[in-house]
Order: C-alpha cells, then sequence, then structure tokens
C-alpha cells in the first residue's frame, strides 16, 4: 500500500534544490570535498541538528529525518530510472537516424557527462558506452574511407606507370622500325634525327 506524504513532513516545506543538497551530503564526500571541508551528514545528532541549525532549517525528529532520507532515496531512483530509459530512447532513436558515427560518439560523451553530472551512475555508463561504440565505429569508417583512399592512389599511380610504359614501348617499335628502314634505304638517312625527336616528343 502507497502511503501519502502529509504536507507538514519534513522536507515537504523546503525548496527542492535544498532537498536535494541535503540529501548530497548525506552521501561520502569525495578526497577533494573532504579537504574542501565540505560536511557529511552521517550521525543525525552530532552531524544533522548542528548543520540543520546553522543553515536555518527547523530540525525534525530523528524518525522524521529518515523518513525524509527514504523519501530521498525513492525520487532519487526514480530520477535514474527515467534518465536510464530516456538514454535508451536516445540510442534507439541515433540508430534509426543512421546518424554519423563521429557526431553520435560526440553527442553521447556530452550526454554521459551530464548524466554523471547529476549523479545518474547507470544512465552514464549506458551513454558512455554508446559514445565507445560509436567512437569505434568513427574510427573503423575513417580508417576504411583512408584505405579507399590509398587504394585509388596506388591504382591510379599503377596506371599511369602502365601507360608510360605502354608508350616507351610504343616509342622504342617506332624507333626500331625506323632504324630497319633507314637501313634498308627506305628512309632519308638526313631525317632520321628528326623522326627520332618526332617520336620521342621533342617536336612535332
Amino acid at each position: 500500500m502507497n502511503h501519502k506524504t502529509h504536507s507538514n513532513a519534513f522536507g515537504e516545506n523546503l525548496p527542492e534544490e535544498t532537498r536535494w543538497e541535503l540529501y548530497a551530503l548525506t552521501k561520502p564526500p569525495t578526497e577533494a570535498e573532504k579537504e574542501a571541508g565540505r560536511p557529511w551528514l552521517r550521525d543525525f545528532r552530532s552531524d544533522v541538528l548542528p548543520h540543520l541549525r546553522a543553515a536555518g532549517i527547523e530540525a525534525p525528529g530523528q524518525s522524521a529525518w529518515y523518513r525524509f532520507l527514504g523519501r530521498m532515496r525513492l525520487s532519487e531512483a526514480a530520477k535514474i530510472a527515467i534518465s536510464v530509459e530516456t538514454a535508451k530512447r536516445i540510442a534507439q532513436g541515433v540508430v534509426r537516424a543512421d546518424v554519423n558515427p563521429a557526431l553520435a560518439a560526440e553527442m553521447f560523451t556530452g550526454l554521459s557527462v551530464d548524466a554523471a553530472t547529476q549523479g545518474n551512475d547507470e544512465a552514464a555508463k549506458m551513454l558512455a558506452d554508446s559514445a565507445a561504440k560509436y567512437h569505434a565505429a568513427a574510427t573503423a569508417a575513417a580508417k576504411l574511407k583512408l584505405d579507399e583512399k590509398r587504394q585509388r592512389t596506388a591504382e591510379e599511380t599503377l596506371r599511369l606507370a602502365r601507360e608510360k610504359f605502354e608508350a616507351a614501348e610504343k616509342r622504342l617499335a617506332q624507333m626500331a622500325e625506323l632504324s630497319d628502314a633507314a637501313r634498308g634505304g627506305k628512309v632519308d638517312p638526313a631525317t632520321v634525327a628528326d623522326e627520332i625527336d618526332r617520336i620521342l616528343g621533342r617536336r612535332k
């Protein structure tokens, strides 16, 4: 059975931002946060009550405080679940839209950072995994494109080399034919040099 939260329950009269700030302080601080002096609301009497008084917030009873934390945990779980579902839908939409892999990798990376900043670790991981997959796809596509370009360059180089070789063979055959004709007296020896220059492209 779901129990309706009373409007006078602790936290219900606080701004949502303040509720999440208090809840965040119940989690262990990072090393950087410890060095910065961030409070850790572990113990109700020694940590929670002094902090609430210093913040000008009317302190609840211990049971009311823990009920507040229970409601916040449920809200956090709902936020994470919604974020994960949203991440799945985004990923499915990107696949259907056939988005450029490099662009998709960049987009998922940004979404992953946003999710991590919001504390949605599960969604952040899912988005980071998607970013990694698209990054790998983008890298593979770029490599394939580069390989294709190299192949086209190699084929063009081979084609040009073949054309030069065939042209050289043709010139040699023409020169051999000219030499045979000159030896047989079929060509005026005075014009042989000019014909050779023409064959070699030295003159038209």
